[in-house]
C-alpha cells in the first residue's frame, strides 16, 4: 500500500551554474566557451522553472559569451 505524506516541502530545482538568481536589470556575465545560445537558453529554463518572467540578451564576446538581464 503506498501512503499519502503531508507537508513534505517540494524540493529545489537543480541549482544553476550561472548566477542568474542573484543578477538586476543591467548585471551580465561572462561564460568561457559557451555560445549566446547556450547562455540564453540555460537563463530562460531557469526562469520558466521558478515561473519567473525574465529577459536575457546574450551576445559572442572574444572566448566566450556575455549574458545580460534585460528585464
Amino acid at each position: 500500500m503506498i501512503t499519502v505524506d503531508k507537508n513534505i516541502p517540494k524540493p529545489e530545482h537543480g541549482l544553476s551554474i550561472y548566477p542568474f538568481a542573484e543578477m538586476e536589470v543591467g548585471d551580465s556575465f561572462f561564460a568561457e566557451d559557451k555560445t549566446p545560445n547556450q547562455l540564453h537558453n540555460a537563463g530562460a529554463s531557469w526562469a520558466r522553472t521558478r515561473g519567473l518572467a525574465r529577459k536575457w540578451t546574450a551576445r559572442t564576446v572574444e572566448g566566450g559569451a556575455r549574458i545580460w538581464r534585460a528585464a
